[in-house]
């Protein structure tokens, strides 16, 4: 796997790129079906560390290029949507940027619009921009955590309907921070408390901060209608086994889950890829000798992944004797429940079903792809309770 040149360095940002195009197209094919207006708001746009003279490392080329995709996508299935981008940006130098950037690619078909301003301090111009009733996605993904991805801060946009939201949870900073004394007011307003995690293994922190946070969220969502759900995926040091930060979606819709847990699972191998990647180079440099093979050959989509055991109990805990129907709402439970991949249910399903622990009674394909076909809602069993 070759990592294009201007990401070298930031390998982490290629990731989190390569996520956001593969959901976005996805997600706007969806809601271009049954919205003639979608949003795009980008609220901590810049440019920043770009290399490219184009921008095309940048998420304000990538969000444009998969718009004018799905804008002519749903144009061929009779869907002639209105699509309209937001960019937000506080730093003068690269609003500049910006501002020169969207004035020379100018396409009467896409609205675009740059806005110089703090974000804090221009909520009420980006709903105004927004309107009322359009699907609205707001990526939020700043330098800093600051009066930015705090729940409160977020709160005009979360209380609005129609909207979905990708933040970046910069869970690499929070950890050395949510226990220093100093940073407890900050800690409260982003977790609702302060954190106590006194005792924990490095993995039980990390879950407990992000489900913290994704649960502060969920509580300035009003109720009525769908129940707001989140998802998330790592995004893991170049160099080190540790996580950097987490890219947390929420949704008010269970098919908005499983969609980006697909689109999540589909790039975990480009994940471990890229990371293997930068693993070997970094070797090769310090030691000055090429290696036997590439690092991309010796990975495997099992690596780093959920020990199906834990599944296999999963599933066991979860099925009786008696009939149940999993459906796409309990798939979306399952998943924002326990971050795994769809692939690891199904796996673990299918052993399961070999060892004669449970049964699929709706199956009625000779070797089916999947050993669930939730979108149907099959009816499973545990065969020996």
């Amino acid at each position: 796997m070759q990592i294009p040149e201007h990401y070298k360095g930031r390998e982490q940002a290629y990731f989190k790129h390569r996520l956001l195009k593969a959901y976005l197209e996805r997600l706007f094919m969806i809601v271009g079906q049954h919205h003639k207006t979608i949003c795009y708001v980008d609220c901590f746009a810049g440019p920043w560390q770009e290399k490219s003279a184009d921008l095309e490392d940048t998420s304000i080329a990538i969000s444009l290029k998969i718009i004018c995709k799905c804008r002519d996508g749903l144009k061929k299935l009779g869907r002639d949507v209105h699509f309209k981008a937001l960019f937000i940006e506080q730093d003068q130098k690269a609003y500049e940027k910006l501002e020169t950037f969207l004035e020379g690619r100018r396409d009467d078909r896409i609205e675009t619009m740059p806005l110089h301003g703090e974000f804090i301090a221009v909520r009420q111009k980006i709903l105004d921009w927004c309107g009322g009733n359009s699907f609205t996605f707001f990526f939020i993904d700043p330098t800093g955590w600051k009066e930015a991805v705090e729940p409160l801060t977020l709160k005009p946009f979360l209380q609005r309907s129609n909207s979905e939201f990708l933040i970046n949870f910069m869970y690499d900073f929070l950890l050395r921070t949510h226990t220093q004394k100093l940073f407890e007011p900050d800690m409260i307003e982003i977790f609702g408390e302060a954190p106590v995690t006194e005792g924990m293994s490095s993995e039980e922190k990390e879950e407990h901060l992000v489900n913290l946070y994704r649960r502060n969220l969920k509580r300035l969502v009003p109720s009525g209608g769908d129940r707001p759900r989140t998802a998330y995926v790592k995004v893991l040091k170049p160099l080190k086994n540790r996580t950097l930060y987490h890219l947390i979606y929420l949704t008010r819709h269970p098919k908005g889950i499983t969609e980006f847990m697909e689109a999540s699972e589909k790039l975990d191998l480009v994940q471990k890829t890229i990371r293997a990647v930068v693993k070997q180079e970094h070797r090769i440099e310090k030691s000055g000798q090429e290696e036997l093979f590439d690092a991309h050959e010796q990975v495997t989509e099992e690596d780093g992944h959920v020990d199906l055991s834990m599944v296999k109990e999963y599933w066991l805990n979860h099925l009786t004797s008696r009939p149940v129907r999993f459906g796409i709402d309990r798939l979306a439970d399952m998943l924002e429940e326990t971050g795994w991949f769809i692939r690891d249910f199904q796996e673990a399903f299918k052993e399961l079903e070999k060892s004669d622990k449970v049964k699929n009674l709706d199956v009625k394909r000779t070797r089916p792809v999947n050993a669930v076909n939730f979108e149907k809602g099959e009816r499973l069993i545990k065969t020996n309770p």
